[in-house]
């Protein structure tokens, strides 16, 4: 398979209807995409879109037992990880969905 070809096999994933398809799409990404190719880290964001960012935010900072909130920490670290390179790309950076994440990450930093 060439790159072309696996870089748009992990954006149908991204796009995924299902969360495990975008995850799995997350851990393929990092085979192609580089931090300082601001076209590629553009793409990705397009395609995996802040509604499921949010939501794998949310899933690490969740409390209890049980379930998804075993690996907690695996979400919280992956989430935060993905929105620091997220915002290595100015317009992600200042963009209305990066500026809600804010009290959120200060939650997380604040309790962490």
């Amino acid at each position: 398979m060439s790159p072309a070809n696996l870089e748009e096999e992990c954006l149908k994933l991204l796009k995924g209807e299902r969360d495990e398809q975008r995850l799995a799409g997350l851990l393929l990404v990092t085979k192609f995409c580089k931090a300082e190719d601001q076209s590629s880290v553009r793409r990705v964001y397009d395609a995996v879109g802040p509604h499921f960012l949010y939501r794998l935010l949310r899933t690490g900072m969740a409390s209890g037992g049980g379930g998804l909130n075993d690996n907690r920490n695996a979400y919280l670290s992956l989430s935060i990880t993905v929105l620091a390179t997220f915002c290595r790309v100015p317009d992600i950076a200042s963009s209305e969905d990066m500026l809600f994440y804010i009290p959120l990450v200060l939650e997380v930093i604040s309790t962490g």
